[in-house]
């Protein structure tokens, strides 16, 4: 079986607080569809071939590739020799088909590798859930991130996109110019700054909403993953959080339990975390970068990687 995907590279309008909106560039699930940043949530079952194709609506090329999965990426260098890309591109104007094998189940990034100093920031990534065998999503029983024996079941999923944004870069970008010095200046949850962190989903200019909803007793998987180019001390205050798996790698296995227990996970560039939680009492929980300089907009507190888990 393959798993066929349509994706569009597009220019979009981000709403960030305090900076009215600001370009970017990033990947759309429809040809009349709007740019999301992060792109549209891919979900496909372990083991099967999957192919996307990428239609380049943008006035350079534009490819895609797939860390932690089973793809052998083409790098591409000029006719004098300098590096252009990662893999192959898709012409501004046309598409191109990329294919992998989801060799294993877990969250990752999947994200351009042309000149990725500047198209990642600027919005061309987004996430991939490889679901293990017996994943049902209309059963509960089946709900696990890494199948059974892993320690992994859930009763309610949430994936948070950790980012960044230098609104003068993207400015520049968008206008055609060399960007000035690298000054970040905005820090996001799923395309979103706080309190637009707070928002349902479908609301604003991004579609996912930054917030997890459970109720007391139920058990929360979060999946975190950093898009962005800095590492970020994530806290949820007030209640005790397990790591089940890094990096897609789960940390239990029969007869092993690696798992610990932490206040603050530390996530690298590129990197994920799994994290548990049985659901505490009613009540609303903080969630937040432990850097303090990322929870702002622009120079003002508060705002950014901030955001709520309210237990009903």
């Amino acid at each position: 079986m393959t798993v066929n995907i349509n994706l569009w590279a597009k220019t979009g309008s981000l709403s960030l607080p305090g900076a009215g909106t600001v370009p970017f560039w990033g990947f759309a699930g429809a040809a009349a569809g709007p740019a999301q940043l992060p792109g549209p949530l891919l979900e496909v079952p372990q083991g099967e071939n999957v192919e996307i194709s990428l239609t380049n609506d943008l006035t350079f090329g534009v490819s895609l590739v797939f860390p932690g999965q089973d793809f052998i990426p083409q790098p591409v260098k000029n006719p004098d020799g300098a590096f252009v890309s990662y893999n192959l591109e898709t012409a501004p104007g046309g598409s191109l088909i990329y294919s992998l094998t989801a060799s294993r189940p877990g969250i990752f990034l999947y994200e351009s590798g042309t000149a990725p100093e500047k198209q990642i920031q600027m919005g061309l990534y987004g996430a991939m859930v490889v679901r293990p065998p017996g994943f049902d999503p209309g059963n509960p029983a089946t709900w696990t991130a890494y199948g059974p024996g892993t320690g992994t079941e859930f009763d309610v999923e949430k994936i948070l996109v950790i980012s960044e944004v230098d609104t003068a870069i993207h400015q520049a970008l968008a206008s055609g110019d060399d960007p000035a010095a690298y000054n970040l200046d905005y820090f996001l949850i799923n395309g979103r700054s706080f309190p637009d962190t707070l928002n349902p989903d479908d609301s604003g200019t991004q579609p996912y909403s930054g917030k997890i909803t459970a109720n007391s007793g139920q058990r929360v998987l979060l999946r975190i993953i950093n898009a962005g180019f800095m590492n970020h001390n994530i806290r949820l205050q007030g209640i005790d959080i397990k790591v089940a798996a890094g990096d897609s790698r789960p940390l239990i296995t029969p007869g092993l339990d690696k798992s610990y227990l932490k206040h603050t996970v530390t996530i690298g560039s590129g990197q994920s975390y799994d994290i548990l939680f049985t659901a505490p009492a009613a009540g609303n929980y903080i969630l937040y970068d432990r850097n303090l300089n990322c929870c702002v907009n622009g120079n003002n507190f508060p705002g950014g990687i901030l955001t709520m888990v309210g237990i009903i």
